[in-house]
């Protein structure tokens, strides 16, 4: 006996536009394609830090500064690639217990929302509003100017990265 499967809506809204019902491959095709679909939607996206550019005339660097609240300096990288400055990391979640330490969360209910599980609490997640997960941020700097011509600092959070306006070589006589 055929293992019937069961009818979602995307399957019957399909079926009522193509006019026809669907074959138990076809519709084991849309169940796999639906689940990929979430699956990707939950994988963790890469976001754009947002970020201040400083260009005065008269001073001689560049200036940006890129808001990064809650990372240390270790967990950010900054690079010079082909003529462009490329700041990258990752901002992992963390839940406060009752005892003030951090922990990562990694569990999941059955509807998918983090079930957050810590000593002496545990809950679901109500609101989600902090970007968690990969960030990069490119931004052109000029022709030549490398990783060696960065002054970076972060303090409080706020990544300030500054460069030379124009990149001088040294001339050879």
């Amino acid at each position: 006996m055929p293992v019937r499967l069961p009818r979602s809506k995307a399957s019957s809204v399909l079926e009522k536009r193509l006019r026809r019902t669907m074959s138990a491959d076809e519709t084991r095709r849309l169940v796999a394609y639906a689940r990929a679909l979430k699956l990707r939607r939950n994988q963790q996206r890469i976001y754009k830090p947002r970020m201040e550019l400083w260009d005065d005339g008269d001073n001689p660097l560049v200036t940006a500064v890129f808001e990064l609240p809650g990372l240390r300096p270790e967990d950010v990288s900054v690079d010079v690639v082909d003529g462009r400055l490329i700041v990258s990391g990752e901002r992992r979640q963390h839940v406060l217990s009752t005892t003030a330490s951090a922990q990562a969360i990694d569990e999941h209910d059955e509807d998918g929302d983090e079930a957050v599980s810590t000593a002496g609490r545990s809950g679901i997640l109500q609101v989600r509003e902090i970007k968690y997960g990969f960030f990069r941020r490119v931004v052109s700097v000029p022709a030549g100017c490398t990783t060696n011509d960065l002054e970076a600092t972060m303090e409080n959070g706020m990544l300030t990265v500054s460069w030379p306006r124009a990149h001088t070589q040294a001339r050879i006589s």
